[in-house]
């Protein structure tokens, strides 16, 4: 299993109890914290996914998947 990767200042959360059906999610970010996160990162695309804790509560990770490389492995 892969390990986890947060992003510094960028926080996910559930849309309140009386927001509209189109809202899926608030993003809140603390702009010189992710500016700094975003400096040290080298990939020219990064991929988020909002997940949600055991506990209920959501969150932003980094979508760490790669393809499986391995063209051995594959049937024709």
């Amino acid at each position: 299993m892969l390990e986890k990767v947060f992003v510094d200042g960028l926080m996910a959360k559930k849309p309140h109890a009386n927001a509209p059906e189109w809202v899926k999610c608030n993003i809140s970010i603390k702009r010189e914290e992710l500016l700094a996160w975003l400096s040290a990162q080298s990939e020219d695309w990064i991929n988020l996914q909002v997940c949600e804790s055991k506990r209920g509560k959501w969150y932003a990770e980094v979508d760490t998947w790669k393809p499986d490389t391995d063209t051995r492995s594959m049937t024709f």
